[in-house]
């Protein structure tokens, strides 16, 4: 940037340019180098989380199974007894019936897990009994660590200058911000839960308006890397992994622009979290490739930079957010989770569902029908087990 466009821009800036200009460059480069860079074989997201999972060590366990039980207790709290402007209330403002119904069943069932006592289909190693050992370590550490290094992409500009340069392409074919490139690199590289929470945040912070963060959702955090190799290495074709994987993403690019346009998400609003509706003057103003995009990318990024609270704040504030979405989240993984693990194992159900679409798989040419058809339901417990596959580097 010229030195006169610099000075007009530090008139408008709260902090020095310089200080922002810093807070871009290493919040750019840093969120870049962990989400996307592998060093020894692994990305630096992946170390961080996984040396707060072994830090945790026997833990773990205790952790998951309390969180159940502290939803619960401050639901309860906050909405019978908690002041509207606590923390507490304000936490479980936009909970409902439903949740505390899910707190509370979720306390039951890790209660049983704890004495070992109670409904042993439910408690037990091949229904919530699993989430325990398997998959939530992954969900309390994953989360908060990407809390804690989200802001390094989107609190410091770099979403501001992405969203200038690939807006021309995202919105015509995906009516959605340039700046959801970024999202999709994150679950392809990362791990679907990164770009989950990515977009959840962002949604929260304005960035999209709720059809985008539906679409971007639904349509790019799908699975990682790591997670389509073991599953093409599952089946024994890993020596076709290269063709096989850029299928996929054509594949998953295709259905996304597809799909946006379709029912039920080509009939969600274009509202932002806070109300206000997105005009078609902001969905058509950047749609056309130039530089003053870029410098207007880089502006904007300045500014976001000043906004921020720092490295520091920013990173501590997004652990501790991170924190409070892992134990919502936990409680409705433990009890919707452990409730499908256990039908699956348990009881004739999803043979029974299958039945159905076996005339389907015969038409389509797909061998052992029966058994396909009864895969298209009887996924739970198989991708319950990946996931935890997916979080792990593949060897």
């Amino acid at each position: 940037m010229k030195p006169e466009k610099s000075r007009e821009l530090q008139l408008e800036l709260k902090n020095s340019y310089n200080r922002n200009l810093f807070l871009f460059l290493f919040g750019s480069i840093a969120g870049i180098v962990i989400f996307f860079v592998k060093i020894n074989g692994m990305l630096p997201f992946e170390t961080l989380y996984k040396g707060l999972l072994n830090g945790l060590g026997g833990a773990v366990p205790y952790i998951i199974l309390i969180y159940p039980v502290l939803m619960l207790l401050g639901f309860i709290y906050a909405k019978k007894f908690a002041d509207e402007k606590s923390w507490i209330y304000k936490f479980f403002k936009d909970d409902k019936k439903f949740h505390g119904l899910v707190y509370a069943f979720s306390s039951a069932v890790a209660l049983m897990i704890y004495f070992q006592a109670g409904i042993s289909m439910l408690y037990g190693d091949k229904g919530a009994g699993f989430m325990v050992t398997e998959i939530l370590p992954y969900t309390i550490t994953i989360i908060p660590v990407g809390g804690a290094v989200l802001p390094l992409l989107a609190s410091f500009g770099l979403l501001d200058v992405i969203g200038g340069v690939l807006e021309p392409i995202m919105r015509p074919a995906f009516k959605v911000p340039g700046k959801s490139a970024l999202d999709t690199i994150a679950s392809v590289v990362g791990a679907a839960v990164v770009g989950i929470f990515l977009t959840a945040s962002l949604y929260k912070e304005k960035h999209y308006t709720a059809k985008e963060a539906m679409s971007i959702s639904t349509g790019f955090s799908l699975n990682s890397v790591g997670y389509c190799a073991f599953i093409i290495g599952y089946v024994g074709l890993i020596e076709k992994f290269s063709i096989m994987f850029l299928m996929y993403l054509v594949i998953t690019y295709l259905i996304a622009a597809i799909m946006v346009r379709l029912y039920p998400i080509k009939k969600y609003p274009d509202v932002y979290v806070d109300g206000s509706i997105q005009t078609n003057e902001m969905r058509t103003e950047n749609t056309s490739f130039s530089t003053e995009q870029i410098k207007k990318g880089y502006t904007n990024a300045i500014k976001k930079a000043d906004t921020s609270d720092g490295l520091v704040k920013e990173i501590s504030r997004g652990f501790i957010k991170g924190i409070g979405v892992s134990m919502q989240v936990v409680p409705m993984m433990l009890a919707i989770g452990g409730v499908v693990l256990a039908i699956n194992e348990f009881t004739p159900v999803f043979e029974i569902l299958s039945k159905p679409f076996i005339p389907i798989v015969i038409i389509l040419g797909v061998p052992e029908p029966v058994i396909a058809a009864k895969a298209i339901f009887v996924f739970a417990r198989h991708v319950a087990e990946l996931m935890v596959l997916k979080e792990r580097p593949v060897t």
